[in-house]
Parts: C-alpha cells; structure tokens; sequence
C-alpha cells in the first residue's frame, strides 16, 4: 500500500498514476481485461473504453473514463498509444500521449495539459507477487492549473514519475516530483484569517515537492530515501523512513481490506475500524529508522512575531511562553528522556531557528508490534528501544 499510495497525496498523483496505466492495449477484449484487472490489482481503480483502433505499433482507445476508488469518473477522451508491442503476455509501449483534460466540480475548475508517458511496461500478470508484476513508466503532466470562483487559485508547472526495476530485480526504485507549485490561499477554505494569510504572504505561496522510495519485494524492505515539501520563505520538511514487512502478501491484504471501507460514511463505527485496522496492519511491520527534519527559512520567527503583536509582547517573550507550554505538555507524557532531549532541542531552536530534527534509529530493527506494546504499557522506555534523538540547528 504503501508503494502505490505514496504517489496518491495530491491530485496531481493520482492523475499520473492513472496516465501510466491507461496503456493495457492491444486488442479489444484483451485492453479491458488487463487493464481493468491490473488497476484494481494495483490501484483499485477501472477504465471504460467506447472502442479501440488499432493501425500497427499504435493504438487508440477511443472515449476513455477513467474512475477513481470511491470517486466519479473522469473523462479523458481519446487516448493515442505508439511503439505498442506484445512481451510475455504483456505489452511494452514507447509512448502515451493523452489529451489536455478540465475538470469542473462546482466553482472550482481544474486544466492539466502536458500528459504524456514514456517506456511503460505493462505486466501480464498485475495481481501484484512479484518484479515481474510491477508497473513501470516515465510519466509527466503540466502545466497544471486551478481556478476558483473564476480566479487562479493553484498552479504547477510539471509533475514527473518514475519507477525502474532495479538491475539486479530485486525491487523497484521510485521517484516523483512537483515543480513550480503556486497557490493562493486566500481563496481556500482554511480556518486561517485574512491578517494571518497576509502576514505569512499565503496569498502567493510557492513550492516544490519530491519524493524518492525503493522497495524491495522479496524482503518487504521499503526506504522512503526523501519525501521533501519546500516552501519558499517558510521552510523545508523532510521525512525519511526505513521500514521491513511491507511484502507483496502484506499490500494486497491491506489493500483488500481497505477497498472494502471504501464509500462508506465516516460515521465513529467506521472511524473504529478503520483505526483497528491500520493498527492491525502496521504491528506486522518492522522499524529500521525514521526521521522528520524541519530547516527554517523564517516562518519561526514571523510566527512569534505574529503571536507577539496580538498577545502585546515580544518576540521572545512570545519563544519562551510556547516553549514552556510544549515543555508542559510533554512531562504530562511520563516519559523522562523525551522531556530532556525536548527541552535542549526545543530552547536551542527557538532561540536560533534554523532546524529541528527528530530521528529514531534503534540500535537493532524494532517490530512495530513491541513498540505498540511498550506505549501501552511502558511509554518510559519508548526512546531507548527506538533510539530517538532530537537536535536543533545541526
């Protein structure tokens, strides 16, 4: 699951992933069959096709619908397929070219132009066991752009995939990226107030985003190597994450799982479950390091000073009033070493803001099953076994 839904965070993912897998043609019957079959596999998505032309190496899949889980359809159009050849029950092809596509919900109207895939290889059997049932493609959209209420609301200028077997087939290596990310804030629904906005400049906000995992399927090792979100004049968030147990077994029985919540209403049943069921899931796996790093580029500092102008103090008056009432919530814990290494960090970065980081690096891989059960019953002990650190400014 986590192979796949890593690329499904924003809507701009969703919609390569669904370009990269609009290419199972051929013939008529055999599109359907293996297209529909390897999305539900994969994605839990479907495609519709009015018909298919096919005149050599390419192949045109006429009146293209293509639906997300629990969502309504989207209209692609006609979708033109080159260099399609027959590999092993499979199909390789050089290049998808898909049409620009608007999307309209209410008052929001969404443009993606751009949308292309490149050396896609389609496998015969997708009901995902092995390297030889992955997915693998060359994937770019943009420019991308929003309106809302008839106002530019959101842009992007590309959006690129990647995902490789690696040489020695033991797993696949994945990358993606988001270039020239603008929004305007001022016209979401945040609870955020029109001071705040123009005081953090949300109202031209720009960004980039990447990602980088691979994924090695006969051990279920899986490294989330950089998931960066980059907001200019705020910050850079990093997460880096090392993870055993996530084998092909693992994905499709929670994926299965999952899809069966889908479409339901989120009553507190539902919300029960769905916990129980992630908790489930996520006892089966094995920690072998994590960290989330924050790097400054003055957010710190203008978040004090907007606090400070509203509770008629200083900006460090305002640095050491949040501290202490931080310092106060983690003693609430009842975990000692995660209080000391806080409070060093916490003072340290507020005083000079530059970057904060929070790793877990255990001196031996945890089961994620004992540290539930230590939480539960020991949390005291939790930064020992997972060997947490936490700095500032390093």
């Amino acid at each position: 699951m986590i192979f796949h839904r890593m690329k499904l965070l924003t809507a701009v993912s969703v919609g390569h992933v669904l370009f990269a897998n609009s290419a199972f043609a051929l013939d008529g019957a055999d599109v359907l069959k293996k297209l529909n079959g390897a999305m539900v596999a994969q994605i839990g998505d479907s495609i519709e096709v009015g018909n298919i032309d096919v005149n050599g190496s390419t192949v045109t899949l006429r009146n293209v619908t293509y639906t997300p889980r629990g969502r309504d359809g989207i209209t692609l159009g006609d979708v033109t397929m080159t260099g399609v050849a027959e590999r092993s029950g499979g199909y390789t092809i050089e290049k998808i070219l898909i049409p620009d596509v608007t999307i309209e919900q209410k008052n929001l109207s969404v443009s993606v132009t751009g949308l292309r895939v490149d050396d896609l290889a389609i496998p015969a059997n997708a009901a995902l066991n092995d390297i030889d049932s992955v997915f693998t493609y060359r994937a770019h959209i943009g420019p991308v752009s929003a309106l809302k209420v008839g106002e530019k609301f959101f842009s992007i200028s590309a959006a690129d995939s990647v995902s490789t077997k690696r040489p020695d087939r033991k797993g696949v290596d994945s990358s993606f990226s988001i270039d020239g990310i603008v929004a305007d804030l001022s016209l979401a629904q945040m609870p955020v107030s029109s001071q705040a906005i123009q005081h953090f400049e949300l109202q031209n906000l720009r960004a980039a985003f990447s990602m980088k995992s691979s994924w090695e399927l006969s051990t279920g090792k899986y490294d989330l190597t950089e998931y960066t979100v980059d907001l200019e004049n705020i910050g850079k968030l990093n997460v880096k994450l090392s993870l055993s147990g996530v084998t092909p077994a693992f994905y499709n029985t929670a994926d299965a799982l999952y899809s069966s919540m889908t479409g339901t209403e989120d009553d507190q049943d539902t919300k029960n479950a769905k916990y129980l069921l992630g908790l489930a899931f996520v006892r089966q796996l094995t920690l072998n390091s994590a960290q989330i790093r924050f790097d400054d580029a003055s957010y710190t500092n203008r978040a004090f000073d907007y606090m400070s102008k509203w509770d008629h103090l200083t900006r460090a008056q305002s640095a050491n009033r949040f501290a202490k009432d931080i310092l106060a919530s983690t003693a609430e814990l009842g975990i000692p070493d995660l209080q000391r290494m806080l409070s060093t960090a916490v003072i340290d970065y507020f005083d000079n803001p530059k970057s904060l980081t929070f790793s877990a690096a255990p001196t031996k891989p945890v089961p994620m099953s004992a540290v539930i059960e230590t939480a539960r019953n020991a949390r005291e002990l939790i930064p020992n076994m997972i060997g947490l650190n936490i700095t500032a400014n390093d």
